[in-house]
C-alpha cells in the first residue's frame, strides 16, 4: 500500500478552517452557558451590543469562553491575553480554569515567562 502525498497547503488550510470552525462553536457554547438569546436574532444583537465599551460583559463573556475551552483542553492563550485586556485578573483566570493564581500565570503570562528564562540564563532567550 502506498502513501499518497498530501500537499502541505492542502493540510494547512484544513487546519484553518478547523480553527475557525471551532471558533465559532465555541462562541456558539458561550452564549447557550450564558443563557444568551438566539446567534444572529434581533435579541442577540441587542443583547451583545446593550452596554458598547463594557469591559465588564466581555470579561464575563471571556472569562465564560475560556471556562469551556479549558475543559476541551483547547489552547487558551489568545482568550486570556483577551481577557486580561478586557480587565480580567489572574485570580478570575485561575477561578474559570480551576487552577491556583499561580499555576495560571506561569502558565499564561508571557512577561513572567520572558521574566523567568531571564532569571534562568541570566539573558534574554531570542528564540
Amino acid at each position: 500500500m502506498s502513501e499518497t502525498a498530501v500537499p502541505a497547503s492542502a493540510i494547512a488550510d484544513a487546519a484553518d478552517l478547523l480553527m475557525q470552525k471551532a471558533d465559532v462553536l465555541l462562541e456558539r457554547l458561550t452564549d447557550r452557558v450564558m443563557a444568551s438569546p438566539a446567534p444572529g436574532s434581533k435579541a442577540w444583537y441587542a443583547h451583545r451590543n446593550s452596554t458598547p465599551g463594557s469591559a465588564g460583559s466581555l470579561k464575563a463573556r471571556l472569562l465564560v469562553r475560556i471556562a469551556i475551552a479549558h475543559q476541551a483542553h483547547f489552547d487558551l492563550a489568545d482568550d486570556i491575553a483577551r481577557a486580561r485586556t478586557a480587565g480580567a485578573r489572574w485570580s478570575e483566570i485561575a477561578k474559570f480554569t480551576g487552577l491556583s493564581v499561580h499555576q495560571a500565570r506561569t502558565r499564561w503570562d508571557t512577561a513572567h515567562t520572558a521574566q523567568r528564562r531571564r532569571d534562568v540564563s541570566g539573558q534574554l532567550a531570542i528564540w
